[in-house]
């Protein structure tokens, strides 16, 4: 079978990496893939050279949108609204749309495809369509061990970005600091397009930081170094807004690492 994926963009987030992974389980089953990626001639910032890396060694880009109607199916990524989907409106019946979280419903209708896809319960309730709820699962690399000594006493996940909360986790750390004279933080993800909020996050880390708080940021890495540093930290703490399901707290529960989380979303169907 040959499939398609169109991708408004590939940067480090839960929905990118679930499609690319994807895409990854579709080749090894034996089908065609290819993929049309919106971003990388308008921004390329919001592309992760990772992710696209990963994406090349699977499927064959196309340069245009159309050129993916050649294929029996068409997966969209969920954040397509009216004017990207003109491409494929008379193509509808071929077309998967996944659905990843509140904005991406708000983004693509008031025309959607003809399948729908849910990544959780809270976005099947709140896209108000029917829709088929499919749990996006984690692949885990091998590993021959999970680390038995803990470097970080908190972390947090994702890309800096207002919807993820980096300023109330940087509170967060300077209250346990007061109380505990010591922390050590980790900060796993970057932001590939610095702006007004990603700003105020690095002032913050080295206010923090002057403290006495040992904070270490990763910046953006590959999606497989994930685990390796969730393993090292005792607890993951997730900040969010909204969360269309959060992959964070799956990866970091099946690294044997507890979660705390904003009861929003999708989270509230994983932590207990």
């Amino acid at each position: 079978m040959r499939i398609g994926f169109s991708l408004l963009d590939l940067a480090m987030g839960g929905a990118q990496t679930f499609l690319v992974q994807l895409a990854k389980e579709m080749s090894l089953r034996g089908h065609d893939v290819s993929y049309c990626l919106h971003s990388h001639r308008i921004d390329p910032s919001h592309v992760a050279p990772s992710l696209l890396a990963e994406l090349d060694a699977v499927a064959v880009s196309v340069s245009q949108p159309k050129k993916l109607l050649k294929n029996e199916v068409i997966q969209l990524d969920g954040y397509h609204n009216l004017r990207r989907k003109i491409p494929y409106l008379t193509h509808l019946n071929r077309c998967v749309e996944t659905y990843h979280s509140v904005y991406s419903i708000r983004r693509s209708g008031p025309i959607y495809a003809r399948y729908r896809v849910s990544i959780s319960k809270a976005v099947q309730v709140a896209l108000h369509h029917p829709s088929q709820v499919i749990y996006p699962g984690i692949v885990l690399p091998e590993m021959d061990h999970f680390a038995l000594g803990k470097e970080f006493d908190v972390a947090i996940l994702g890309r800096i970005h207002p919807v993820k909360g980096h300023l109330l986790f940087l509170q967060v750390c300077e209250r346990l600091y007061q109380q505990r004279g010591q922390l050590r933080a980790l900060m796993i993800g970057g932001h590939p397009k610095s702006g007004p909020y990603q700003e105020n996050v690095d002032a913050q880390v080295q206010r923090l930081r002057r403290m006495g708080i040992q904070i270490h940021t990763t910046g953006d890495i590959p999606a497989d170094e994930v685990f390796t540093w969730l393993e090292r930290s005792r607890l993951l703490l997730v900040t969010s807004e909204s969360e269309g399901l959060g992959r964070m707290a799956m990866e970091a529960l099946a690294c044997y690492v507890p979660v705390i989380s904003n009861p929003v979303g999708g989270l509230r169907e994983i932590v207990i």
